[in-house]
């Protein structure tokens, strides 16, 4: 098991998913372009290249999802990684774990929410990722599906 809770520097990078992102079926292709000022980059975009398929059989042919480092606002956030995840994602040292959540964007951005509870976990090294979705609950995991930025 890896615990994985540091900030990092998003950097660009081109990320395949060992399963497809739940629910965007077919989406496994990412490329994640950092946003903002160099070397301060804590949002990025997280970009499919693959034909995704939403609800029935709805074609998305340009997913972008809006991602951040969590350890950026959220200092205690803490994933545990389990074996099976690790293994799969040949995370061999700690510092190749890097997390990214999926931000919910509304006007103003401090009315958004993030999902603290199933982050995005991937090598720094090869590319290789996966969302992580517990096996438990929300209250259990102690993160939300739709949690509010930090207000300071």
């Amino acid at each position: 098991m890896l615990t994985a809770n540091a900030p990092i520097h998003i950097e660009r990078m081109a990320l395949k998913f060992h399963h497809d992102l739940p629910g965007f079926r077919g989406a496994r292709n990412f490329m994640i372009e950092p946003l903002g000022e160099p070397n301060a980059e804590v949002f990025a975009s997280l970009r499919c290249s693959d034909t995704v398929y939403v609800q029935e059989n709805v074609p998305i042919d340009n997913l972008v999802l809006l991602v951040m480092s969590p350890g950026a606002f959220w200092s205690d956030y803490e994933v545990r990684v389990e074996d099976p995840v690790v293994a799969e994602l040949e995370l061999t040292e700690a510092n190749d774990a890097a997390l990214l959540v999926i931000v919910h964007p509304k006007e103003p951005l401090t009315q958004s929410t993030v999902n603290l509870y199933s982050p995005i976990v991937y090598n720094r090294r090869t590319g290789a990722a996966d969302q992580i979705v517990p096996a438990t609950t929300e209250q259990e995991v102690g993160w939300s599906i739709r949690a509010p930025f930090p207000s300071e």
